[in-house]
C-alpha cells in the first residue's frame, strides 16, 4: 500500500463515517471548537502558546488510560530535564479533557490531528517538535512518516503487540515495515512484544523491553483524599467501601445486585460506582432506582443530606483516588459483554484487594504478573462476583494479605519510565 493510496482511502472512510462520528462526539460532550484542532486548525490562543515553545517533546496518548500513564511520564521527563517544553495530544474528547485538567503547568494540551496528510502537515508546522513520543500502539502512518521525514526522531513507548496485530502488520509488511523502521526507539512492555515486532525492524531501530510505565503511576495529589467527601455522602462512622471502577453495560447491574443482597449482612457497606463513560450516567441511575439503592452524583457536588448507599462518579480522571479510599476494588470491562479489562495496577498502587473478571485481553501480561503472585481475585463470570465480594468483606485478614501482595507486585515492577527516558536521552 502506498502513502498516496492510504490518504485516498482515509479521506473516503472519513467522509462516510463523519456524520456518525459527529453524533458520537456530541453525545459524549466532545464536539467543541477545540475539536477543529483535529483538522490542524488552531485558535489564536493555542497558536500563540505553541509558537512560544522551542523544540518541545510532543507526547501522544490516545485516550484516558494512556493519558494517565503519559502524565506520569511527562512529570518524570520534566524532572530529569527541567525547562524542556512538552505538548500532550489526545485522540478522544475524554482523554483531552483529562489532559487539560491534570497536566503539569506549562504543558500545552491539544487534539492529535486526523491522520490525513494536510492536517498532519499543518499541526507539525505549528508544533515544531524536537521529538515525537507515541504511547502504546497508536500507529498513524502520516504522523509518523511526516515527522520522521522532517528529520525529527520518533519513539514508540510502552508499546505492546498482540499476535493478531503482528500477523496483520506482517501481511502488509511492505508498508508497515517502512513505518516501524521510521522509529528511532521502540520501548515495549514484554519480551513477547519485542519478538512480535522484531521481524518488521532493522538495525536502525533501537528495540528494548522496559515493562509497562503504568507500574510507575503515582496518585494525583490534587483532591487525593476522598475521606471527607465520602463521610459527607455516606455519613460519619465506620464503613466498608466497595469501589467499582471503569464499568461497562451489565457490570453496574451485577454490582448493584450484590450490594442489595449483602446490605443486610454488612450494614456499613457503601459503594463508589465509576462508569467508564460518564455519559452513561442516566442508564446507571435507572439500574440503581430499579434495585432500590439510594445514591448521589459527584457532579453537581453533593449537598449535605441523608446518607446514601452509592456515590456515582460522573466525571473523568477521578477513579484512581477513589480506589485509594476503598476497602475492596473491582476493575471493570472484565466481566462485560465487550470485555478486555482495564488497569488493575491503579488499585494495587494503594495496596487494595482487587476483584476482576478473567477477560483481561487488553492487560494480558499485567494480569499474568498479578496471577502468578496470587495478588488478585479473578472471577470466571458475573455469578462469582457476589460470593467473592462477601468472602472479602467478611475476612479483614484476607483483604490485608491480598492488598499487600498487590502492592508488592507494583513495587517489584517499577522503573519503566526511567528505563524509557534513558533510551530517549540520546535523541534529546
Amino acid at each position: 500500500m502506498s502513502r498516496l493510496l492510504y490518504n485516498g482511502l482515509f479521506l473516503v472512510a472519513f467522509i462516510v463515517y463523519a456524520p456518525f462520528y459527529a453524533v458520537h462526539l456530541w453525545s459524549r460532550g466532545g464536539l467543541g471548537w477545540d475539536f477543529l484542532q483535529r483538522f490542524g486548525l488552531f485558535g489564536r490562543v493555542a497558536r500563540g502558546r505553541l509558537r512560544a515553545l522551542e523544540g518541545p517533546v510532543w507526547v501522544h496518548a490516545v485516550s484516558v488510560g494512556e493519558t494517565v500513564a503519559a502524565l506520569s511520564f511527562i512529570r518524570r521527563l520534566q524532572s530529569r530535564w527541567p525547562g524542556r517544553s512538552v505538548v500532550l495530544s489526545s485522540t478522544t474528547s475524554t482523554g483531552h479533557a483529562l489532559a487539560e485538567q491534570k497536566a503539569p503547568a506549562g504543558v500545552v494540551c491539544i487534539y492529535c490531528p486526523l491522520d490525513f496528510w494536510p492536517c498532519v502537515r499543518r499541526a507539525l508546522s505549528l508544533v515544531r517538535p524536537a521529538l515525537l513520543v507515541i504511547f502504546e500502539v497508536e500507529i498513524w502512518p502520516n504522523l509518523i512518516l511526516e515527522t520522521a521525514g522532517r528529520g525529527v526522531p520518533v519513539a514508540l513507548v510502552n508499546g505492546r503487540m498482540s499476535d493478531r496485530s503482528a500477523r496483520g502488520y506482517w501481511r502488509w509488511r511492505g508498508f508497515f515495515g517502512r513505518l516501524f523502521r521510521s522509529f528511532r526507539v521502540i520501548a515495549v512492555q514484554t519480551a513477547a512484544d519485542a519478538e512480535r515486532l522484531r521481524p518488521l525492524l532493522d538495525d536502525t531501530v533501537r528495540l528494548a523491553v522496559c515493562s509497562t510505565v503504568k507500574f510507575d503511576q503515582v496518585p494525583d495529589a490534587d483532591g487525593a483524599d476522598k475521606s471527607a467527601l465520602l463521610s459527607q455522602v455516606f455519613g460519619p462512622g465506620e464503613r466498608l467501601v466497595l469501589c467499582v471502577g471503569s464499568t461497562h453495560a451489565g457490570e453496574e447491574a451485577m454490582a448493584c445486585d450484590a450490594m442489595a443482597a449483602l446490605k443486610a449482612e454488612f450494614p456499613t457497606l457503601k459503594m463508589v460506582l465509576v462508569p467508564r463513560h460518564h455519559e452513561r450516567t442516566p442508564e446507571v441511575e435507572k439500574v440503581l432506582r430499579e434495585r432500590g439503592l439510594s445514591y448521589r452524583l459527584l457532579v453537581p457536588p453533593p449537598a449535605p443530606g441523608e446518607p446514601v448507599d452509592v456515590l456515582v462518579v460522573n466525571t473523568t480522571g477521578e477513579l484512581m483516588n477513589f480506589y485509594g479510599a476503598c476497602d475492596v476494588a473491582y476493575v471493570g470491562k472484565s466481566l462485560a459483554g465487550n470485555a478486555g479489562g482495564h488497569n488493575i495496577i491503579e488499585p494495587a498502587i494503594f495496596g487494595k484487594p482487587i476483584l476482576h473478571g478473567a477477560a483481561m485481553q487488553n492487560f494480558r501480561e499485567v494480569a499474568g504478573i498479578f496471577r502468578e503472585a496470587s495478588a488478585t481475585v479473578e472471577l470466571a463470570d458475573a455469578a462469582d462476583f457476589a460470593p467473592a465480594l462477601r468472602g472479602l468483606l467478611a475476612d479483614p485478614e484476607r483483604r490485608r494479605d491480598l492488598g499487600a501482595r498487590a502492592r508488592r507486585v507494583v513495587d517489584e515492577n517499577r522503573g519503566a519510565i526511567e528505563r524509557t527516558l534513558d533510551l530517549l536521552e540520546p535523541l534529546l
